[in-house]
């Protein structure tokens, strides 16, 4: 049996592409309390950042004009893409972070970001991960080229069928390349299967599955 979980939609006249996400079919008002949270991209499309739905510290961005101005917005994550491998014929090079969760009492760090420099994706531009011991950081599983299909690939063990840009594993930086925390891959035309594990949401999951369609300028 189908249970649905979430839905977002991008929003319209944004310089940058915003969306919503919520855990109701067609309900994208944003004082709905069915929005649990948003994904916001730079103009490129190559950096993406997700919060709960917590209200910019900054009042200079109305995007995040939300209905409880005493909450400031928890950052849940953060995505940034790199220059394919091989130019356009290669996958997308990407590494996302999350908060940390730790194993001894299940507490969540909740980073609530006042400047850019105390976001995330600070974190992940810095080749030396300066920050990351609050984090939990990630790096897309690197494919191998096939000869016989003159082609990248990974092994999805079945569960992704279809070749696609969009297809990526990830995997934590510096450690096993076995330890898959998210997968994501296509099977038919419109149709994609997600699989993730602990520590990683479903929420945070979605999101960044999401940002895999956005258009990325820099990228493809």
């Amino acid at each position: 049996e189908n249970l649905f979980l979430l839905t977002s939609k991008k929003r319209k006249n944004k310089m940058t592409s915003n969306y919503l996400l919520s855990m109701r079919r067609n309900d994208y008002d944003k004082n709905s309390e069915n929005i649990i949270g948003k994904l916001r991209s730079n103009f490129v499309g190559t950096e993406f950042q997700i919060y709960d739905s917590g209200s910019n510290p900054s009042h200079f961005d109305s995007f995040f004009d939300e209905r409880n101005e005493d909450t400031a917005r928890v950052e849940l994550g953060a995505i940034l893409y790199g220059l394919n491998l091989r130019g356009k014929r290669g996958p997308r090079k990407m590494k996302v972070c999350i908060n940390k969760i730790y194993d001894d009492d299940g507490d969540t760090t909740k980073l609530r970001p006042a400047y850019k420099s105390e976001e995330m994706i600070k974190t992940l531009k810095s080749d030396s991960l300066e920050g990351s011991h609050t984090l939990h950081v990630y790096e897309n599983r690197q494919p191998r080229w096939n000869e016989d299909m003159c082609a990248y690939v990974l092994n999805f063990n079945g569960r992704v069928t279809l070749a696609s840009v969009k297809n990526f594993q990830l995997v934590e930086v510096g450690g096993s390349q076995e330890n898959i925390v998210l997968q994501f891959g296509r099977v038919a035309k419109d149709e994609f299967t997600m699989d993730i594990q602990w520590p990683m949401s479903v929420f945070q999951a979605f999101a960044i599955v999401l940002s895999s369609f956005d258009s990325k300028i820099a990228c493809d």
